[in-house]
């Protein structure tokens, strides 16, 4: 992940929109009358939201250190 400040209040929230949309995908996912090609983007999508969301969950177990 390239290096980006961010607060960790900031990573939460990116954290929790980034389940919200792989959730709204899988959902899509669910839907019978999807098409392959629809289906394939969606899945490169989400594919590609879960790695960030991955490295997001990593930062955030970084210890963050103090400025005195």
């Amino acid at each position: 992940m390239s290096t980006v400040n961010l607060s960790p209040k900031a990573i939460r929230f990116l954290v929790e929109a980034l389940e919200f949309r792989i959730a709204a995908y899988q959902a899509q996912l669910d839907e019978p009358e999807l098409q392959d090609d629809e289906a394939s983007e969606i899945t490169n999508d989400m594919m590609f939201l879960e790695s960030l969301l991955q490295d997001l969950k990593e930062a955030m177990n970084v210890p963050i250190s103090q400025v005195f």
